[in-house]
């Protein structure tokens, strides 16, 4: 395997010299190297010579201090809860039916979760990202970002699958934040969550739909989804709304007919929004840990499967 990722960075010699020649000399850099020599093995020659070829990209620290989640919800809402997104993911569970099915009984993930999920991500497959993840991975890496850190370990998440699926570390394209494929899996998700659900010679999660679909199952199982049960709730929005709840632990905690909810607010068109939050919603958010962002998928679900006639997450 060893030998295989050799072949591949051998190829790297032969490109020239982009952006900035010297990044492989910046201290930070030069320790991080260090570290992936002495603790997985590579060749620091060749480490040196990949990050010698990593492009500055301005762009990308700034869309890591921007992100979509700091809109209200009324504005992310319309951004990703969309009648083209609708339609499309209905034409897209109809296209894979029965591997989402297949997906469904195995991890007990809802088709429509799954659907959703991968419409929220990139539209279906159509926006899968525009930057090569060594660029956005080592831009915040070595940045002055409180995130640096994180982004760290995924850079060396990323150096490890690029090993072990013998891929050219250049060519694997993905978010300004280095999330890879359909499902946008950070490189520590798809190590560790993809899987052959095509049973073909490779995972693949850039074009292959059959795998994508049962990765995004796979990771919500893998984090705790509870099948049947329900995501979120509309709150009752009386003068004393929650008198009839009882407390849990926290003032924000609930239990309603037996089951732990959380209260989310959210900012909408017309005023404030109350759920009702079930654990599935948290399982969402180890997606994306944001209120907004599991809305949205909940939301795109629920509206695809009434456009299909099934309210199977509901």
């Amino acid at each position: 395997m060893l030998q295989r990722f050799l072949l591949v960075f051998s190829l790297i010699i032969c490109l020239p010299q982009i952006a900035l020649a010297n990044f492989a000399d910046r201290p930070d850099v030069k320790k991080f190297i260090t570290q992936m020599t002495k603790k997985h093995h590579f060749v620091k020659s060749e480490l040196v010579t990949l990050f010698n070829h990593v492009k500055i990209k301005p762009i990308v620290i700034q869309s890591i201090k921007a992100p979509l989640e700091i809109k209200p919800w009324y504005a992310y809402q319309k951004l990703f809860v969309t009648e083209w997104r609708i339609r499309q993911g209905a034409e897209f569970w109809n296209k894979y039916q029965s591997t989402l099915e297949r997906a469904e009984k195995i991890y007990g993930v809802p088709a429509s979760i799954i659907v959703a999920t991968i419409g929220v991500e990139t539209k279906y497959g159509q926006n899968t990202g525009e930057h090569r993840v060594i660029d956005a991975l080592s831009n915040i890496a070595f940045s002055s970002s409180p995130r640096a850190p994180f982004f760290r370990s995924e850079l060396e998440q990323f150096l490890l699958l690029v090993r072990e699926h013998h891929l050219n570390p250049l060519n694997v394209m993905g978010s300004y934040a280095g999330a890879i494929g359909q499902p946008q899996f950070m490189p520590s998700s798809y190590r560790f969550y993809a899987v052959n659900f095509s049973g073909n010679s490779r995972i693949d999660l850039s074009h292959n739909e059959v795998d994508v679909i049962g990765s995004v199952a796979n990771y919500y199982n893998k984090h705790g989804w509870k099948t049947n049960q329900p995501v979120v709730a509309r709150a009752p929005t009386q003068a004393q709304p929650f008198g009839f709840l009882t407390h849990n632990r926290s003032p924000a905690a609930f239990t309603v007919s037996g089951q732990k909810t959380k209260l989310v607010e959210l900012q909408g068109y017309y005023g404030r929004e109350y759920w009702l939050a079930y654990p599935n919603f948290d399982v969402i958010k180890r997606y994306n840990p944001s209120d907004l962002y599991a809305m949205a998928v909940y939301q795109l679900s629920y509206q695809i499967s009434m456009l299909r006639g099934k309210t199977d997450n509901a």
